[in-house]
């Protein structure tokens, strides 16, 4: 059924031809077996059914010369029925008031509907005394109008779907942005983290070769050489290092944090009311100080985020298994009773975007999920890639 809904509101000139084809072809049986519910057996009557029918397969492109031409059409023959004779079925111009009370605004459907109304009426009053075609007339009218209603409650069914798919639209649009703007901000942030890290080595670089020259000034001229050419290269290193942050923005003086600043943070998190427990595997490599530096941050938002929603009586647990070619971290919470819902599913938290760009940048594993308790937080981090 909803692929019959797809094809049929793509194509919708088949539908409305269907529909005028149709109705000409029940009135035209109608008129060729002799019924006296058409009004009459001439040429002229055969001509003006198909006008009351054939337009309408137009009727969405031109609702109102679809709607003038039926209309006329269904005049005319109402005024060639003879009298003591009646004229059934209309069902054109129903579809052609429908059409235009769901395509045009109200006030220019309403005026047309009134009109074609107030027309029907004075030819029933002319051609019939008041008793005898009152009742006629009303139910006539009243046709008329529900079919008009049923087309303006389907263009208002329809503004208002527009209107929530715009909507829609324009949520996914933002959160996107939302997303993209994260990302880029995360970056940011991680860029200048990394760039102590950089200029340090590349300072030791530059420190060491400098101090090669003064110790080899008796050594052959390939070693001069070759020192020149890693004491020029380390302080192009260097310059560069500082063109790029000063592209990223002013250079703070707050130190790198890492791993071994992790006992404040857990202080500063259960002062705020989140009982925090800490467990530690594994004999502690050497790390990089970019990678020490995003773990800290992994944890440090990883509990952040469970302050948010842990709720009073919230808990968490922090592990990190160190192991000589990788740094395994997970942070799991268990939320309170006055836990309150997230508000954002967890692929679209900016936190979880910020996380997830950090292992990316070492070519780790990220991964954030709901527990039945609450939520978890994984990352591995490649030493050996890192360092």
């Amino acid at each position: 059924m909803n692929r019959v809904r797809a094809l049929l509101s793509s194509n919708p000139m088949v539908v409305d031809s269907a529909i005028a084809l149709g109705l000409a072809a029940l009135s035209m049986l109608a008129f060729v077996g002799g019924s006296d519910d058409v009004g009459g057996s001439g040429a002229l009557t055969a001509v003006l059914l198909l006008l009351e029918s054939v337009p309408l397969a137009w009727r969405r492109r031109f609702p109102v010369t679809v709607l003038l031409i039926v209309v006329g059409a269904m005049i005319v023959h109402l005024l060639i029925v003879p009298e003591g004779e009646s004229l059934r079925g209309g069902l054109g111009v129903l579809v052609a008031l429908f059409t235009i009370g769901e395509r045009l605004e109200r006030r220019i459907s309403v005026a047309l509907a009134v009109l074609t109304g107030a027309i029907v009426g004075v030819i029933f009053i002319a051609k019939e005394p008041i008793p005898s075609a009152l009742q006629a007339l009303i139910q006539t009218e009243v046709v008329f109008g529900v079919a008009w209603l049923v087309g303006d409650g389907a263009r208002v069914r329809g503004l208002y779907t527009r209107a929530v798919e715009e909507r829609a639209s324009l949520l996914e649009r933002e959160r996107t942005e939302r997303a993209r703007t994260a990302v880029l901000e995360e970056r940011e942030r991680i860029a200048r983290e990394l760039h102590d890290a950089v200029a340090h080595h590349v300072s030791v670089i530059v420190i060491q070769a400098g101090g090669g020259l003064r110790a080899l000034e008796g050594r052959p001229a390939d070693a001069r050489k070759a020192l020149e050419s890693i004491n020029g290269s380390g302080r192009e290193a260097l310059t560069d290092m500082r063109r790029m942050l000063a592209m990223l923005g002013d250079q703070t003086d707050e130190p790198m944090p890492g791993l071994d600043r992790l006992g404040d943070l857990l202080e500063q998190v259960r002062a705020a009311g989140l009982a925090v427990e800490l467990s530690i595997t594994g004999a502690r490599p050497k790390l990089d100080v970019g990678l020490e530096a995003s773990a800290y941050r992994i944890i440090q938002e990883s509990l952040t985020n469970s302050l948010k929603h842990a709720g009073g009586g919230g808990r968490a647990h922090v592990t990190i298994r160190y192991e000589p070619t990788a740094l395994h971290l997970s942070i799991d919470d268990e939320r309170g009773p006055e836990a309150r819902p997230s508000v954002e599913p967890a692929h679209d938290g900016r936190g979880l975007v910020g996380m997830r760009e950090r292992v990316a940048l070492f070519r780790g594993t990220f991964t954030a999920e709901p527990t039945p308790r609450g939520f978890r937080v994984s990352a591995l981090l490649p030493i050996a890639e890192a360092s």
